[in-house]
């Protein structure tokens, strides 16, 4: 574990990391494409939400 603090700002110049959510909907059944970007925007949201929130 590192001992030296940081202060707010001297990571700017670092290289930020990436992470990856695999998100799997399955849709049981047939829905038009509004339905389909619906559903696509709520998931997203929710995601965006949780991770926003644990930050």
């Amino acid at each position: 574990m590192p001992t030296e603090s940081h202060r707010p700002g001297e990571w700017a110049d670092e290289p930020q990391p990436t992470y990856h959510f695999p998100v799997e909907v399955e849709v049981v059944g047939e829905l038009g494409e509004e339905h389909l970007r619906q559903v696509a925007t709520y998931v997203f949201d929710q995601l965006h939400t949780t991770l926003r929130t644990r930050g």
